[in-house]
């Protein structure tokens, strides 16, 4: 689960402060138009992803002011779902299930846009949903909202199982999967909600969200050996005689730094791939892949680490936070990822 990952990175915040602070500030007067419920529960969604996803947090406040309503409230949905697995106490499945099920009715409520959201975040997608035109959908004289229920469900979906089957992926595959149905679902609405879907984007989209949910699962094996979790696939562990009781220990072995060498390369491999199709994406969608950012400074200080999961400073992301900073600017500014 990645929540228990987010609990560890929340010492990034405080060395970020000053260069959020004004953002955050300007983010407010671009929602003043809004009722005061409406900006209670941007406050909320902005709140949320600032404690529990830090990293995403800090590229978010980079972009224009028009673009960050809708993308703080995706990333609290998606901070929310991953915070189930902790919220819940027992893991016994009807448990488990009610509360997911809870959420997909949430869900549901906001796409009715009927006013009966009651959770902040979901108020949040309501506000998001109304205020975006409807779009005329190809081949018939429908509308439709730009974001599509199935992303959201399809996250919730696979942190359901991922709760419920808690053994090791059985190959990287398996990996792959997980981070499709999480990580690449939150850019695929990322990219709805601003308009800037296409199939390259789509294309850019999947890789990445490869790339960032498996980089994701390798930043945060050392949390998950504590709580006796691996994400570390079956097949390659048996291949370089690593245990699961290995990983549970941190014990180091060369086996376990080639399986590490394994897994991370697929992950830059996606993370080529969707920097591969930069030119063919709008600026717009270019924009909201500056996740890649931090995914390939992670896979550059495991690298420099010889491919050693838990040594403890990986979990701060492999960069120090102002040049994290000064690189989303630039990034930004050239318009790259």
């Amino acid at each position: 689960c990645d929540m228990a990952l987010f609990y560890n990175l929340r010492q990034l915040r405080e060395p970020f402060r000053p260069f959020v602070t004004s953002r955050l500030n300007s983010y407010g007067k671009g929602i003043s138009t809004w009722s005061h419920q409406d900006r209670s529960a941007f406050a909320y969604c902005i709140d949320q992803v600032r404690k529990f996803d830090y990293e995403n947090y800090v590229w978010t406040v980079q972009l224009p002011k028009h673009l960050r309503a809708a993308l703080f409230a995706i990333r609290a949905f998606n901070v929310e779902s991953a915070l189930i697995a902790d919220q819940v106490k027992s893991k016994e499945s009807p448990l488990v299930q009610i509360r997911f099920q809870w959420w997909r009715d949430a869900i549901d409520g906001a796409f009715r846009k009927d006013g009966s959201a009651k959770h902040p975040v979901t108020a949040a997608l309501e506000a998001v949903l109304l205020s975006q035109p409807a779009q005329q959908t190809q081949g018939n004289s429908q509308t439709a909202p730009s974001l599509k229920k199935y992303h959201f469900k399809r996250i919730l979906d696979t942190r359901e199982q991922d709760i419920l089957d808690p053994q090791p992926p059985l190959t990287v595959e398996g990996l792959e999967k997980y981070a499709e149905g999480t990580a690449a679902q939150v850019l695929y609405l990322q990219l709805a909600s601003v308009g800037a879907v296409s199939r390259e984007a789509d294309h850019a989209a999947s890789h990445l969200g490869k790339a960032v949910g498996i980089t994701t699962l390798l930043k945060g094996t050392l949390v998950h050996a504590q709580q006796r979790r691996s994400y570390l696939p079956i097949d390659l562990c048996a291949q370089h005689g690593v245990s699961q009781e290995d990983i549970y220990s941190g014990n180091v072995t060369e086996g376990l730094r080639d399986v590490a060498l394994k897994v991370a390369s697929v992950a830059k491999a996606h993370l080529d791939e969707a920097r591969a199709l930069q030119p063919r994406l709008s600026p717009q969608a270019r924009q909201l892949m500056l996740p890649a950012l931090a995914a390939a400074d992670y896979l550059t200080a495991l690298e420099a680490t010889n491919f050693n999961l838990f040594e403890p400073h990986l979990l701060k992301g492999g960069s120090l936070p102002l040049s994290h900073v000064l690189k989303l600017k630039w990034h930004l500014m050239r318009g790259t990822y």
